[in-house]
């Protein structure tokens, strides 16, 4: 039997060239078929990992609430014996560790909005800060190019710290 050769050419890396419709077209359903065994890797290959994450999230799971377990019996045990008290924390030493109760200072919840409106009230400027930022979206819409240069119309004059570069256009394959 001839093998067809329009229907499956030999991919080479040198000599082969594609120089018409029937060797186009089996350029683009190789490409296709490349794809879509990729595709079929990666939805295996995730599929595997998703296994693994369920998995790990199960024995990282099973470690917090076993450990949550025995640091409450642990802190039931802390509470009946002599332990050594300072302003910040309060501790009992084991020769493979230690049992600590940490006294933490106050947590602060705050409206931004509103600490702001009563520093602007007052006249507190010092602990406002204030960050100006580039609108960049809306000064692209309105600059025009000139070469590398970015020309404001509206003055002519260049902008600095703008050098616009030229790209090749991209060739793409749908298939």
């Amino acid at each position: 039997m001839i093998p067809d050769i329009i229907d499956t050419p030999e991919i080479e890396t040198e000599g082969f060239v594609i120089d018409n419709d029937q060797k186009a077209e089996w350029a683009l359903r190789k490409i296709r078929e490349h794809r879509a065994d990729s595709n079929r890797m990666a939805m295996v290959c995730n599929a595997e990992i998703e296994r693994y994450e369920r998995i790990r999230k199960e024995a990282e799971d099973k470690c917090a609430r076993d450990c949550a377990y025995l640091e409450s019996l642990l802190y039931a045990y802390f509470v009946t014996v002599p332990h050594k008290a300072t302003k910040t924390q309060e501790s009992y030493k084991l020769p493979t560790g230690a049992l600590k109760k940490k006294i933490q200072g106050p947590e602060y919840v705050r409206a931004d909005a509103d600490i702001l409106a009563w520093l602007n009230e007052q006249g507190m400027s010092d602990y406002i800060e204030v960050k100006p930022s580039l609108k960049w979206g809306e000064l692209k819409k309105v600059i025009t190019a000139n070469g590398e240069t970015a020309v404001y119309p509206e003055t002519g004059e260049i902008i600095p710290g703008v050098k616009i570069v030229e790209r090749d256009p991209v060739f793409v394959v749908e298939v």
